[in-house]
């Protein structure tokens, strides 16, 4: 597997002793992640940041089939937490997951398919080694059945808001947050279930195929 990771820091922004800690941890995750799948040609940008989850002081995305990016917020005493290891190899295997679905090139930009995509990545978390993330386990079972209802007429929109559905709305009982990643992962660790398959199993699945089943 070849990975290269670039620690972007020019202003010394990150503590000496967590950017050490974090860069071993990542070589850890990555040498653990590659036991279960090898990805060639991805570069893993490591930067300063304000916006991550709270809970955990860090966060990730996957920029296109070859760039990942790994915030971490220095302010956050979350980033002292003993979890942290778990956190960043769940998080490098969340998003190498998305990498995978984009370089499959079935990728799309649906509701339902950000469902999928967010769910096989969760599941892929868990493949790992990783513990469940708390996004996945967001909704209890009623408001996971009345929001799923809600997303049904939706799953095949593009235009949507994104935000609401993943990130709620702040004081807005409505619109939970995390629903988008908890609905995500119920259905696709059902969904995978049912067929006796794993989260790379899938990972070029059209997610149609998955929410013909919502």
């Amino acid at each position: 597997m070849t990975i290269t990771f670039h620690l972007l820091d020019a202003m010394d922004e990150i503590p000496a002793q967590l950017r050490d800690g974090v860069m071993g941890e990542l070589g850890a995750a990555s040498e653990r992640i590659a036991r279960i799948v090898q990805m060639d040609r991805l570069d893993v940008v490591v930067a300063a940041e304000a916006w991550v989850i709270r809970e955990w002081g860090l966060c990730g995305y996957a920029n296109g089939p070859g760039r990942i990016t790994i915030t971490l917020d220095p302010r956050s005493p979350r980033l002292n937490d003993p979890e942290r290891p778990d956190r960043i190899l769940g998080t490098l295997a969340h998003e190498m997951h998305h990498v995978m679905r984009l370089r499959s090139g079935i990728e799309t930009y649906t509701l339902g398919a950000r469902f999928v995509s967010e769910g096989l990545a969760q599941c892929f978390e868990e493949e790992v080694g990783a513990p469940t993330p708390f996004y996945a386990l967001a909704l209890d079972d009623e408001t996971a059945k009345k929001m799923a209802e809600r997303a049904r007429p939706l799953l095949s929109a593009t235009e949507y808001d994104h935000d609401a559905w993943m990130f709620g709305r702040m004081g807005d009982p409505e619109w939970p947050r995390h629903a988008g990643y908890s609905l995500g992962y119920r259905h696709v660790k059902a969904w995978l279930a049912r067929r006796e398959l794993s989260a790379i199993d899938a990972a070029s699945v059209p997610a149609t195929e998955i929410t013909d089943e919502w």
